[in-house]
């Protein structure tokens, strides 16, 4: 098992020895895709709209070169004379709106990009917060606005489910305090700002009981999630993620059906 730094945390073989809270929201979204990206077989595919929310939060990493680094990483940030394409422009906005407003810059205060692990479940996890604030952790979120939005089961519900943040701050929750010995888990705030014409903004603390029931949820998944990872029993397919539409095998013909209101 390898040790983890700044460097590896990303690779294909962090990946293989340990869960984060990526790779259990790609095996929950579909095992197949998942199990690829473990192997190193996939990639999703890295949107603007990350790459936007990468861009800030290179910028408050606290490490005055991160941003250019950023830059020579991505080059599709910028247009043919050298400077940042609109959505990069906008980036910058919601840079200044996050500086304008004391109560975001207080909570972005701490310790940056710290990586921890810790096993969990009986099987071992690696975690990268944003901003360790010594008494809560933080992340930094950058998202099209503070909407509903419909998930598939569940109905509309909010952003942060959406998302999966819950799932994330639930994970970062109780890995830090593993890794720390703690007797009581730190609490998990979001810090966010929305891309909207005008920007929203707010520091939000998740309550410790949608943590809890959100990390029952992973404890109940793993298992499972975890034989396919290591190849002991085969994944199940979503059929309608990209992975699997790339890697669709045509049996036989369908039946077309009428749809019923």
């Amino acid at each position: 098992m390898i040790s983890l730094t700044n460097e590896n945390y990303h690779t294909t073989t962090a990946n293989n020895d340990y869960w984060s809270v990526s790779l259990f929201k790609e095996f929950d979204r579909c095992e197949a895709s998942g199990l690829a990206m473990v192997r190193g077989e996939y990639e999703r595919e890295k949107t603007t709209s990350l790459l936007v929310g990468s861009y800030v939060d290179a910028y408050f990493t606290g490490d005055k070169g991160a941003l250019g680094r950023f830059g020579l990483e991505h080059p599709e940030i910028f247009k043919k004379d050298g400077s940042l394409k609109a959505d990069y422009v906008k980036a910058e906005e919601l840079i200044e709106v996050v500086k304008n407003q004391p109560l975001m810059m207080e909570y972005l205060k701490g310790e940056n990009q710290v990586i921890m692990s810790a096993e969990l479940f009986d099987v071992p996890w690696k975690i990268k917060i944003d901003v360790h604030g010594g008494n809560r952790i933080v992340d930094l979120k950058t998202v099209k606005d503070f909407e509903p939005l419909y998930k598939e089961g569940f109905g509309r519900v909010s952003w942060i489910e959406y998302w999966g943040y819950d799932i994330q701050g639930a994970i970062y929750q109780k890995i830090e305090q593993i890794a720390s010995g703690r007797t009581e888990p730190l609490p998990f705030y979001i810090v966010a700002v929305t891309k909207e014409k005008v920007p929203d903004v707010a520091v939000i603390q998740i309550p410790q009981h949608v943590l809890d029931t959100a990390l029952k949820m992973v404890e109940y998944k793993i298992d499972r999630f975890d034989l396919v990872k290591h190849g002991d029993i085969d994944p199940n397919r979503c059929g309608k993620c990209d992975y699997c539409k790339r890697t669709k095998k045509l049996a036989e013909p369908m039946v077309y059906e009428i749809e019923e209101a």
